[in-house]
């Protein structure tokens, strides 16, 4: 029987946000997949306190915001001195680089990056004994690798493809983010989703009128990629553009994510329920007092969390 170990790994400096007792909740959730086959760990890197209740699946690993620069020096040979912690969305190619030494001490198998605005329903989805035979990289974009969930085989040639980002050295001493995981990474993983993009943006972007257009125009790049690449790069609506009076529901009980439309989504992304300036005029978004919800809550395996744009709220029954 096949056993896979993945660690994501997620540096975060400031203060915690509003969910995280959330998100923590819904890593271990997830700890154990397919029977015990797979083993699901999130290594946290913060100055952030320990939060009330912890989980054996998430590590926090209490670290200053100097001190995990100087580690990131140290093993990339760079001068890594941002000045914002948001230039980390560019170093998250080469976390399986960094973190080398240490995912090889612990037998992880697999690795991944990710955000903390989110949270996990069915992982299964997305991690499971077939998907991880079949491919070294698995994402959630249709049109780019996912920033906020990646995962890749260790002993992949993409655990080490973020060298061959051109100037890397360079951009990552920029204090501008460049956004080398959903771009540069993207381009080195699959070299013609380029050409696709402007193929759409050409000729197909009338599409962009109908919700998630784009995503559904690229299912045919997906499908031919996929066939002959080691990489999954598929898209899975995690991050919607939430209108007013539309819900999302986390049914705690069976771990299940669903959506507005009933389907069933790995996990919600926050993206575009909070204020941001990906979207300039949300018809809604969250505002201070928002999370409704008891630290109870994650005491008991019942209940519904729902998500609209202006709250997130907890139910016992819907």
């Amino acid at each position: 029987m096949n056993k896979y170990k993945i660690a994501i790994i997620i540096p975060y400096f400031g203060c915690w946000p509003d969910w995280i007792d959330l998100f923590f909740f819904s890593c271990h959730r997830n700890r154990i997949l397919e029977k015990g086959t797979i083993l699901i760990d999130w290594l946290i890197y913060t100055d952030c306190p320990l939060p009330t209740k912890t989980y054996d699946n998430v590590y926090i690993n209490q670290i200053s915001f100097s001190d995990f620069c100087q580690n990131i020096s140290k093993n990339l040979g760079i001068e890594f001195k941002p000045e914002k912690a948001y230039k980390f969305c560019d170093l998250k190619p080469f976390y399986g680089v960094i973190f080398k030494e240490l995912l090889h001490k612990y037998n992880y198998t697999h690795w991944g990056f990710g955000d903390l605005d989110l949270c996990y329903g069915d992982l299964s989805l997305l991690i499971n004994k077939k998907s991880l035979q079949k491919y070294d990289l698995i994402t959630t974009h249709a049109d780019r690798i996912a920033g906020h969930f990646t995962v890749m085989k260790i002993s992949s040639k993409y655990t080490t493809l973020c060298l061959e980002i051109t100037n890397w050295k360079q951009k990552l001493l920029d204090e501008i983010v460049l956004g080398l995981d959903e771009l540069d990474y993207t381009n080195l993983v699959d070299p013609l989703m380029k050409y696709w993009l402007y193929l759409y943006r050409k000729y197909f972007s009338r599409l962009e009128r109908k919700r998630n257009g784009r995503y559904y125009f690229m299912r045919f790049h997906n499908i031919i990629h996929k066939t002959f690449s080691k990489s999954k790069i598929l898209e899975y609506y995690t991050s919607p553009l939430p209108n007013n009076n539309e819900v999302w529901t986390y049914d705690i009980a069976n771990n299940l994510i669903k959506t507005p439309n009933n389907q069933i989504i790995p996990y919600l992304h926050f993206l575009f329920f909070k204020k941001t300036p990906f979207w300039q005029n949300p018809p809604n978004f969250w505002k201070t007092g928002f999370c409704q919800l008891n630290k109870e809550v994650f005491h008991n395996v019942k209940g519904y969390i729902l998500f609209d744009n202006t709250k997130i709220i907890y139910q016992e029954e819907l």
